[in-house]
């Protein structure tokens, strides 16, 4: 499973941190759950990272320049937050 870690500055930009591939080499954590839970113990309870569904993932797989790429991986983001934000009382 991929996921997408990253930070909202103070004016509600987004910056991306890092891309991780949480699935573990000996397959035992496959959907990368293991993982998300301990990204869960930190300050920010995961709401920093988004999980890349298997058809984005694909998506990103074949694109062919870099602001597809990026497009893709904002509308992922934006997703997560909106997702996010809807749920904080």
């Amino acid at each position: 499973m991929l996921f997408v870690e990253y930070d909202v500055t103070a004016d509600g930009a987004i910056e991306l941190v890092a891309l991780i591939n949480a699935v573990e080499q000996d397959g035992a954590d496959p959907d990368g759950q293991a993982w998300l839970d301990w990204r869960r113990s930190h300050e920010d309870a995961g709401h920093g990272c988004a999980a890349v569904a298997p058809e984005d993932l694909a998506l990103m797989e074949v694109a062919e320049t870099p602001d597809r790429l990026r497009a893709i991986v904002e509308r992922v983001l934006l997703a997560d937050r909106r997702t996010k934000e809807e749920t904080v009382p």
